[in-house]
């Protein structure tokens, strides 16, 4: 049966009251915990609503789904594979989506059980990457404009992005700008940062290819995604699958010992909407990636389990 419209002060309600219901578990490609979707299909996709407004034009209940409506597309939720809805029976089919709680700090690799380490063991090697269904690339298409080469080309533009021009998304053409302008503003002032310019090696925007070890594109390919290299990395790491060839232990290499951007120039990405790589246990610290509908989720999170505290909601 369809919902009525809820006004704007009852839909805030509901969506904190149904944050507090909340059950993670660790999310294999982060330190962040996982929304398990099943339970959090309408929150995950009122965060894409208020992080593409001219892309998602509705959020509804129909046909005993939640489903969402880009770019004139519908999709079901289908247990957080997002299919239209000749496929939504077909769910087991298809990769879900992951979203996950951004956390506020990289992962302290210290920290890791040795079950947690195994596991990353299996995660990284090539056989588990290649293993099992992908996702449906429909909801991307209709999220970014197309998943073809040609059809995604049409959307790039060339912005000068730290002394470099690069081809990202129109979509994140003024973020990008933003970026930079509090980054130049930010060398004035913090010696950091100022060093972290003049050791600037390469930045790459937009790049057509499938993730390593798959056959997935990235958000490269979507012009989505932004990569900075510094002149010289010395001894530190700076991917995982690059130090995956030189140490078995790859996971368990120290903050300390990984190559990162200065902390206000993450903060500068993170304001725009951007994640950092370097807070995934599959490290990948020169990436930054646009994915502002997890910064939503985990922005109600937070809020909501505050009000727990106070006794609002319950287990």
């Amino acid at each position: 049966m369809e919902q009525r419209p809820y006004s704007t002060g009852t839909k805030k309600l509901l969506a904190g009251f149904s944050i507090l219901l909340v059950t993670i578990s660790l999310y294999p490609l982060s330190s962040a915990p996982q929304i398990r979707p099943e339970i959090h299909a309408r929150q995950v996709l009122e965060a894409y609503k208020r992080s593409y407004p001219d892309r998602v034009s509705s959020v509804s209940w129909k046909n005993d789904d939640w489903i969402i409506e880009v770019g004139g597309e519908v999709f079901y939720w289908a247990n957080g594979r997002l299919l239209p809805e000749e496929l939504r029976d077909k769910w087991q089919d298809f990769k879900p989506y992951v979203f996950y709680l951004y956390p506020e700090e990289a992962p302290d690799p210290k920290s890791y059980s040795p079950e947690r380490i195994a596991e990353l063991q299996k995660i990284g090697s090539a056989e588990h990457q290649m293993q099992g269904p992908d996702h449906h690339n429909g909801f991307r298409s209709a999220l970014y404009g197309g998943t073809k080469r040609g059809e995604i080309e049409q959307n790039l533009v060339q912005v000068r992005f730290l002394g470099r021009i690069i081809s990202v998304h129109r979509m994140i053409e003024n973020q990008v700008q933003q970026i930079d302008e509090r980054i130049r503003m930010l060398a004035k002032s913090d010696p950091e940062v100022a060093q972290f310019l003049k050791n600037l090696g390469t930045v790459g925007g937009y790049n057509w290819r499938e993730i390593r070890g798959t056959s997935r594109i990235s958000m490269h390919s979507f012009g989505l995604a932004i990569d900075i290299q510094p002149r010289k990395l010395g001894s530190k790491a700076i991917y995982w699958q690059w130090e995956q060839e030189r140490n078995p232990k790859w996971m368990l290499v120290s903050q300390n010992n990984r190559w990162a951007p200065p902390a206000a120039v993450i903060k500068a990405f993170e304001d725009e909407g951007f994640v950092w790589g370097g807070k995934w246990d599959l490290y990948d610290q020169m990436h930054f990636e646009y994915r502002p509908e997890l910064h939503e989720v985990s922005k109600l999170y937070m809020i909501f389990s505050s009000l727990q505290k106070f006794g609002i909601g319950g287990d």
